[in-house]
């Protein structure tokens, strides 16, 4: 019986949110609305607020 966190998964997840906001921030992508970096970054915050609420349970694996 392997435990494993599940903060692991979601912080994988939200760093690829991080990730994908800050590239969309620096104007480098096709969007360039307001409305959608602020959308982008309300997706980020929910990221890592779920991560962390997550932090104390695991997925068991075998």
């Amino acid at each position: 019986m392997l435990k494993l966190p599940q903060s692991i998964i979601f912080a994988i997840v939200a760093f690829n949110f991080t990730a994908f906001t800050l590239v969309l921030q620096l104007d480098i992508l096709v969007f360039q609305s307001p409305m959608v970096k602020i959308i982008a970054w309300v997706l980020t915050i929910g990221a890592w607020a779920l991560t962390y609420t997550r932090r104390k349970k695991y997925f068991i694996l075998f």
